[in-house]
């Protein structure tokens, strides 16, 4: 069968003419659905943009002090939340640790020419309706990401005026564009939601998991109204994944993420495995590594520390531990990224607590827990009503810890943020240490908002940047 290609032109980052074109016999205009199906799960299941140094800005990532420098260079800027992150501070440009602006754009103009483009494509009706669902879900999933990373966090208060990102809906050719409020952006991700819904719906079709399914759709929303503090809404979305999912039972003997596995609900981010390129001696050497505080949070009898990480001896008998990321057939067999029914109970849980619905959110945790622990004769809950919001926040953590880029979007979102310091020091190829360096990323900072990509303010003198600190280090020579 002959294998199709398809070339995206993109005119700079938005706009697209005649961007699917046929340019020889194995590059071809999509005309079946077939075709459009096979676009979308190309560009966006198997090389979903996530902005890979997510996690270094977390909490949840610290270095390896005996870490050489030269290898851990790479990510210091995100590490230690740089006013320019595409910029290191012998003035170098860092490539693309900032490209996850382009490349979500690019889903996006291949989710507007799909959804603009399906309906004249041959094949069952019902077919089409699934393919523009599953376009509008895409679309909905990426104007979301990208306002996380590159907006302003939601505030009900301020979000009509707040910076967001530029947002476009067709297939036009624009050179240059200004960002849209935060208010405008979550209206379109909301909009497209109900559209996907409706249009998986209609075409009454299922489809494996690596395609988004209604419930997937109901759990993207409760994500959205949980940000937007709309804890009623949080709820009646969650209600809908827990009625259609299931919980699992965790094991460390099989992969929990997995074709088998009714918890997951939609896999996706499947390029370039990272566990395959890690060799043992790789795994054994990690420049950045899993803070240590997240490993207390979990007990001895909960199930997810050894299916979520492995703990590795550092040569002194201490383990050090790498993320459920890298190790192949511990944590995933399917996608690195996941919508999981676990989530739904996690907003849910946080919505009861928001609304001073203590029981109802304990509830939720301990319903979760029963697939999580060995043994959950020992965990103690909160029994101070102060203490409950806290408690769901931190099961949060343990949960979603590694996976898209859960953390550091809850950080944003937090009304009670908490300061973090990351350690960077200074160990020349040598080995030896000529000083350690401290930064703090204040509860305050607006270092949580990304810098727009300097391409992109380089192209299009009317985007307005985002405002961040220098970030300047205590140093202990």
């Amino acid at each position: 069968m002959k294998k199709i290609i398809y070339t995206l032109l993109l005119i700079p980052v938005f706009g697209c003419s005649d961007f699917l074109d046929e340019v020889d016999q194995d590059k071809l205009i999509p005309e079946t659905t077939d075709h459009y199906a096979a676009l979308l799960l190309n560009e966006f299941s198997f090389d979903y943009p996530v902005f890979s140094s997510i996690d270094h800005m977390t909490d949840n990532m610290v270095e390896d002090p005996k870490g050489l420098s030269s290898e851990k260079w790479g990510r210091k800027t995100t590490f230690t939340w740089q006013r320019e992150i595409e910029i290191d501070e012998n003035g170098n440009e860092l490539g693309s640790i900032n490209n996850a602006w382009e490349q979500t754009y690019e889903d996006i103009a291949i989710t507007n020419y799909v959804i603009e483009l399906i309906d004249e494509a041959s094949g069952e009706q019902s077919e089409i309706d699934n393919i523009k669902g599953e376009a509008y879900f895409v679309r909905a999933l990426s104007y979301f990401n990208l306002l996380n990373l590159y907006g302003k966090p939601y505030n009900p208060e301020s979000a009509d005026v707040d910076l967001g990102v530029p947002l476009r809906d067709d297939i036009g050719v624009e050179s240059t564009y200004t960002r849209n409020s935060v208010a405008e952006g979550y209206d379109l991700v909301e909009s497209d939601l109900l559209k996907a819904i409706e249009f998986i719906s209609a075409s009454g079709i299922t489809k494996s998991a690596w395609h988004p399914n209604l419930a997937t759709c109901n759990l993207l929303m409760s994500r959205v109204k949980l940000y937007q503090e709309k804890w009623d809404e949080v709820i009646s979305y969650s209600d809908k994944v827990i009625q259609a999912g299931t919980l699992t039972k965790m094991s460390s003997t099989v992969p929990f993420v997995r074709d088998n596995n009714a918890e997951i609900l939609y896999s996706y981010y499947t390029t370039r495995p990272i566990h395959n390129l890690y060799n043992f001696n790789s795994i054994i050497y990690s420049p950045y590594r899993v803070n240590n505080e997240l490993i207390n949070l979990y007990d001895a009898n909960d199930l997810r520390k050894d299916v979520f990480f492995l703990g590795v001896d550092d040569g002194t008998g201490k383990l050090f531990y790498r993320t459920k990321k890298y190790e192949t057939g511990r944590y995933t067999d399917l996608g690195f990224a996941n919508f999981r029914v676990a989530e739904a109970y996690l907003n849910r849980a946080e919505a009861y607590a928001q609304k001073q619905e203590y029981a109802n959110a304990l509830n939720d945790i301990e319903t979760l827990h029963a697939s999580r622990y060995s043994n959950v004769s020992g965990i103690v809950y909160p029994t101070d009503d102060s203490e409950v919001l806290t408690y769901v926040l931190n099961e949060r953590r343990k949960e979603l810890c590694f996976e898209d880029h859960h953390r550091w979007f809850d950080l944003r979102r937090m009304d009670n943020r908490p300061e973090i310091k990351h350690v960077y020091t200074i160990v020349e190829d040598d080995n030896t240490v000529t000083g350690t360096e401290t930064y703090t990323l204040l509860p305050d900072d607006l270092n949580y908002t990304l810098p727009i990509p300097l391409k992109e303010r380089e192209n299009n003198p009317l985007i307005y940047n985002n405002e961040r600190y220098e970030k300047i280090p205590t140093i202990e020579d």
